[in-house]
């Protein structure tokens, strides 16, 4: 997801045991009424990926402006969030990547705070980063063309509303105002129990970028749906910061 590259958004973190506590009942009742929708994932550069309290940190994304979004990476992706009319565009996936770090930043479960929409396109695999949309002589800082702008236009008919279903391989882009990330990282190190720490390998390279760490095959299975989530915070996440 290419615009994660250049978007900094606003995140806070927790400051004491308490806090992190509190935080991490908020989550877990949110991830409740979310029920069995699939998790969905988010890397996110420029935030605490470590520590005692990295966990869970809740993020405020930044919006639109002169209807560009912000840290956009090509011409058709805010043609499209404006023809969806999204507010606070936010790019997720459900197939995550194999490990704590990735290209985009550090690996986190995504939950959606209060209100939320969902789009998603089954031809559109990762908007921010396809160009074959944009005229193939542009200019560099030419408006958009009429041409351009029917293809855009075609892009953005290709989404819908709502959730697609469990295992959905392409991006997803949601609406909200603001959303909790839960570090994939040192969840599964620290505090998901021993089985799940089992997924976790040390990468002989600890000076790698991205990460190829985590079995994504038994992290997608054991961590399925946010009723799944909602067990983990609730029972061994809380037993372990209360000990």
């Amino acid at each position: 997801m290419r615009s994660q590259e250049f978007v900094t958004e606003l995140v806070s973190t927790v400051g004491s045991p308490e806090h992190l506590i509190n935080r991490i009942n908020k989550v877990a009742d949110i991830c409740a009424t979310m029920g069995d929708k699939p998790l969905l994932y988010r890397m996110l550069r420029g935030t605490s990926t470590g520590g005692r309290y990295s966990l869970i940190q809740k993020v405020t994304p930044r919006g639109m402006r002169d209807e560009k979004l912000l840290g956009s990476g090509n011409l058709v992706q805010p043609h499209v969030i404006n023809k969806l009319g999204v507010e606070h565009a936010v790019f997720a996936t459900m197939d995550p990547h194999p490990g704590t770090q990735g290209k985009f930043g550090a690996n986190f479960f995504m939950v959606p705070i209060g209100s939320y929409k969902i789009y998603s396109s089954p031809q559109v695999v990762d908007l921010g980063s396809d160009d074959s949309y944009a005229d193939k002589d542009r200019k560099m800082f030419a408006p958009v063309s009429d041409e351009e702008s029917k293809r855009f236009d075609a892009v953005a008919d290709t989404y819908k509303e709502g959730w697609p279903g469990a295992g959905f391989p392409n991006e997803v882009i949601l609406d909200c105002e603001q959303y909790y990330l839960i570090n994939v990282g040192e969840f599964v190190k620290k505090y998901a129990g021993e089985k799940s720490r089992q997924m976790y390998t040390r990468d002989p390279d600890q000076f790698a970028k991205i990460k190829n760490d985590i079995n994504k095959e038994l992290l997608t299975s054991r961590f399925r749906t946010y009723n799944d989530m909602a067990w983990y915070l609730r029972n061994p996440v809380t037993n372990l910061l209360k000990a």
